[in-house]
C-alpha cells in the first residue's frame, strides 16, 4: 500500500539543495546537485556504491562541509551560526547503528535528551520508554548493544534518533549493514514512520522498498541526479538509459 500522496503534501518546502558540490581532492563525489523536499514527502535515494548517496546526506547536516552550492532548511541557510540547531532537526541513522556499547538500549535512546535538550531524567525514561515500544523493542529497554541483533540494535539507533524530536529523518543505508532475515524489521518501523507523515531521505538499495513508501526517487549516477519522479515512473519506466541499466543489474531484469 501506498505510504504517500504527494499531492497532498504542503507545498512549502522544508529542505532546498542548490547547486551542492562536494570534492575529496581531485575526486568530485557531487556534481549541481539541486532538490526541494516538502515536509511530508519520502525521498528514497538509489544508486550504486560510490554514486554519492551517502555524501549527500552528510552534506546535509555538514558531517561532511560542501565543496560550493547552498542548502536551506526551514527558509534559513544551513551554516556555521546555526548548524547545532540543524542537527538536532536532522536526525541520522547510520549504517553501522553506532551505539555506545557500555549503555543499554534505553540509556543510549535518552543520552541525547538529557545532555542536549535538558529533559529531566524521569521524563527522558518515560519517553525513551515510548520510543523503544514505537520500534517495537519495550522489552529490551534494558539490553546492552551487545546483547541485541543487528536489526534490534539498527532499531534503538532509529529510536535515538527519534528521541530530539527532529523535523527530518536521514537514513544512510539503514540495513546494508544485517543479515538478510533482519532487513525486513528495520524496513517495517520506517514504513511505519512513513504512514505517520515524517518527512525522510533515505539512501537504500531496497528498490521493493523504495516503490512502496517513497513518494519521490532520486536515482544518483557519479555524482549527478541522473533521473528523478514517482517511484512507478523511474522504478517501472525509466525514462534514462543509465537508470535502465542500474535497475537491470539489481533487478536482474
Amino acid at each position: 500500500m501506498k505510504m504517500h500522496d504527494s499531492s497532498s503534501l504542503n507545498t512549502d518546502p522544508v529542505l532546498v539543495i542548490e547547486n551542492l558540490h562536494k570534492r575529496f581532492g581531485r575526486l568530485e563525489v557531487l556534481r549541481d546537485i539541486c532538490v526541494s523536499v516538502k515536509e511530508g514527502e519520502v525521498i528514497g535515494l538509489i544508486g550504486a556504491s560510490g554514486s554519492g548517496k551517502s555524501t549527500l546526506l552528510r552534506c546535509l547536516n555538514r558531517l561532511e562541509a560542501p565543496t560550493s552550492g547552498t542548502i536551506r532548511f526551514q527558509g534559513t541557510e544551513v551554516g556555521a551560526a546555526n548548524l547545532n540547531a540543524v542537527r538536532r532537526e536532522m536526525g541520522m541513522v547510520f549504517q553501522r547503528f553506532n551505539l555506545f556499547p557500555h549503555l543499554t538500549a534505553l540509556e543510549n535512546v535518552t543520552l541525547a535528551p538529557r545532555r542536549v535538550l535538558g529533559v529531566p531524567a524521569i521524563r527522558a525514561e518515560r519517553e525513551g520508554r515510548e520510543l523503544l515500544e514505537q520500534v517495537h523493542l519495550q522489552a529490551k529497554a534494558d539490553n546492552y548493544p551487545g546483547e541485541l541483533s543487528g536489526g534490534q540494535q539498527q532499531r534503538v539507533a532509529i529510536a535515538r534518533a527519534l528521541a530530539l524530536r527532529p523535523s527530518v529523518l536521514l537514513f544512510d543505508e539503514p540495513t546494508s549493514a544485517l543479515d538478510p532475515e533482519l532487513v525486513g524489521e528495520v524496513l517495517e518501523v520506517i514504513q511505519d514512520l512513513a504512514r505517520a507523515g515524517r518527512t525522510m531521505l533515505v539512501a537504500t538499495h531496497e528498490m521493493g522498498f523504495c516503490r512502496e513508501v517513497a513518494s519521490r526517487v532520486l536515482f544518483l549516477d557519479r555524482g549527478t541526479i541522473c533521473e528523478e519522479g514517482p517511484p512507478a515512473q523511474v522504478l517501472g519506466a525509466p525514462k534514462e538509459e543509465r537508470t535502465r541499466e542500474f535497475l537491470a543489474r539489481v533487478l536482474g531484469r
